[in-house]
């Protein structure tokens, strides 16, 4: 072979293993493409079917019917409630069970002082779902913080005839809210931050349990030159 075609043929094979290498390249690239595109709809997916917070999409949209909000009181416990002992029972059953993983932290060191724990919650029995069975809004009286908030659970009644936590939150008060998700009574939860002001927790049910799906923070007074009262809470969104 002389020369000048040794060269040519080299070239040859040289440019087809390029060709070759191209064409990997490029199906390869085609794949990625594809990978990511579905991979982003998924993420896509995820994100919308999220819970939307009120804060992050129309603050305006939030109104807190404070004047509709309730304190439960001490004559309010459990062990004073008018209901069916198998009622109670399961009321108290289940509440222990919300208290059982912090016996230690809370120095409980029996089932019969985790029942008497149980029987001190403070509760309200509400429809909240309009069904005809109410529902059980519930303020343990273990484990509050220094400023009176303490764990709150709503609680409904099962198939079953026992009783299932659907909201498991922290509040001084609760606003059972004029507005309905789903079926049943938006709840607000408020905790207490100083005389004047605290934050506010909005609950709407989804998919079987209430769900926390905004955060706002209200003071009742301002300082303006002088601390000044006000007539309606200022509500603002958390940051």
């Amino acid at each position: 072979m002389r020369p000048s075609q040794h060269i040519f043929t080299i070239i040859g094979v040289g440019a087809l293993l390029i060709a070759s290498e191209l064409l990997a390249f490029g199906s390869l690239s085609n794949c990625l493409n594809g990978f990511l595109a579905r991979r982003s709809s998924v993420v896509l997916g995820v994100v919308s079917d999220a819970p939307k917070r009120l804060t992050a999409v129309n603050p305006g949209r939030f109104h807190w019917d404070w004047r509709a909000s309730h304190e439960l009181k001490a004559d309010q416990s459990l062990r004073n409630a008018r209901l069916p002992e198998q009622s109670l029972n399961a009321i108290a059953g289940a509440i222990a069970d919300q208290i059982r993983p912090v016996m230690a932290e809370l120095e409980i060191k029996s089932e019969t002082e985790l029942k008497k724990k149980a029987l001190d919650t403070r509760i309200a029995v509400i429809d909240l779902n309009g069904d005809g069975t109410p529902e059980i809004v519930a303020q343990g009286m273990v484990n509050c913080g220094a400023t009176g908030n303490c764990p709150f659970w709503v609680l409904q009644k099962s198939k079953q005839g026992g009783y299932e936590v659907i909201l498991e939150g922290e509040a001084q008060t609760f606003t059972i809210q004029g507005s309905s998700t789903n079926g049943f009574r938006d709840i607000v939860l408020s905790t207490h931050g100083s005389y004047s002001s605290g934050g506010l927790t909005i609950y709407q049910y989804q998919e079987g349990v209430y769900r926390d799906v905004g955060c706002y923070n209200y003071e009742w007074a301002v300082l303006e030159g002088e601390n000044q009262e006000l007539k309606e809470p200022r509500i603002t969104p958390c940051r």
